[in-house]
């Protein structure tokens, strides 16, 4: 068939590499120049499958009154809801229930897991590189209470055979040398398949790979509507020519929804902006081994060799691609308590970025058909779009090559 993925991010380059190796001739269109510059280009650097939870948990708004008044608080609403971030946010306080919960949890570790294998065996074909290492990851907590508040999410861990293993603080500091003593760290828990990695690299590298393939990319070319005749989508209008699809991938993250929802199709999507700092500074001296998730401040610190890259924060904007110098203080908080060896000079001088996630309600991405036969979705990943990128690519081609996927997509179902 004659595929159309949209959008170069992790997700449609993972999505078009599966659907090329099923023999299926593909076409990727990015408004970009090259592929990864979007909400893949700068994120917090971790594959983490075991960390893989939806934002809707039991307590949410009682949770989210508290962070109010927090000097560096994990969650921000810098405006007034608009219709749309009422809407989100009342969906996602309707998903919140511990049911809710432990169920999209588990759906979203099994496709993470998933996911990880097939990154592995991507790795092991093609040898890809993209500074990444399988040592897994490490929540660190501050405090007592934190330990306890855990123990759900633990319990699903085990149920579905994840490994991890608790950490008392001087195992923790152990594993990571460059953590403070003075930080205040009392324990944590090592999730130990979990990996890093630069998600830009990683994006970059494999489209060169598609493309030596034969996919066609058409970069620096927006997407501007879809062609239907006939209840089917024949292709994609954009700068002002038409490309003839058999069938159509909507891999746009945040933008899928103002894509789609012309056309009929709702998108339970919306945008939540994270911010990162990128440090030039050789990790193993100064910073984490691997990834370190500071619980308190929902802040990670991830090993990028000869870099190191904080990501954290999420604020609820709208489409403001700002960056506000105050949104990046929890970063550096949270990196100067734990690792004070990072020069301050590296601090200041480091490369700061902000992207849109696309985050769902209730947490698990929308992977499938959607309103038309021959029309898919593979948006609303929130965070965990490196995390969640090969799995889903592999799990939507073997859909739509007519092989039964190893990973149940009902659960994803955009509808």
């Amino acid at each position: 068939m004659r595929i159309v993925v949209l959008g170069a991010g992790v997700i449609g380059v993972t999505t078009a590499w599966y659907l090329a190796e099923a023999g299926h001739q593909v076409t990727v269109i990015e408004k970009n120049a090259s592929a990864g510059h979007g909400t893949s280009y700068a994120n917090a650097a971790q594959i983490s499958p075991a960390l893989s939870s939806p934002w809707a948990f039991p307590g949410l708004i009682g949770k989210a009154a508290s962070w109010i008044f927090a000097k560096h608080p994990p969650l921000i609403l810098s405006r007034m809801p608009d219709f749309a971030m009422s809407q989100f946010l009342f969906r996602m306080w309707r998903a919140s229930s511990l049911e809710q919960y432990l169920r999209a949890k588990r759906d979203m570790v099994r496709l993470a897991e998933y996911s990880r294998d097939c990154s592995d065996a991507l790795r092991a074909e093609i040898g890809i590189k993209y500074d990444g290492r399988q040592k897994g990851l490490i929540v660190a907590f501050r405090e007592a209470k934190q330990v306890e508040g855990y123990q759900r999410d633990l319990a699903v861990l085990d149920e579905l055979g994840v490994p991890h293993r608790r950490l008392g603080r001087d195992d923790l500091l152990g594993l990571e040398p460059n953590i403070d003593p003075q930080s205040g760290v009392v324990g944590g828990v090592l999730l130990e398949t979990d990996q890093t990695g630069d998600c830009f690299l990683f994006t970059q590298a494999l489209a060169e790979q598609c493309a030596a393939r034969g996919v066609r990319f058409l970069y620096g070319r927006t997407a501007d509507k879809l062609v239907i005749e006939r209840e089917r989508v024949i292709g994609v209008a954009n700068g002002g020519e038409t490309v003839a699809a058999d069938a159509v991938v909507v891999a746009l993250g945040v933008w899928s929804k103002g894509l789609l929802e012309p056309h009929g199709i709702p998108v339970p999507i919306y945008p939540v902006k994270g911010y990162s700092l990128t440090i030039d500074a050789h990790s193993d001296d100064v910073g984490p081994v691997s990834t370190v998730s500071d619980e308190s401040l929902k802040v990670g610190h991830t090993n990028l060799e000869n870099r190191i890259r904080v990501g954290g924060t999420a604020e609820l904007a709208g489409y403001d691609f700002s960056q506000p110098e105050k949104r990046y203080e929890g970063l550096i908080a949270s990196l100067r308590m734990l690792f004070p060896k990072v020069p301050e000079a590296a601090i200041a001088s480091a490369e700061r970025w902000s992207g849109l996630r696309p985050v769902t309600p209730d947490g698990p991405p929308r992977i499938g058909r959607c309103r038309y036969p021959n029309l898919y979705l593979n948006s609303g990943h929130g965070t965990l779009g490196w995390t969640m990128a090969c799995g889903s690519g592999k799990t939507l081609a073997d859909h739509i090559s007519g092989v039964r996927p190893e990973v149940d997509i009902a659960p994803f179902a955009p509808r």
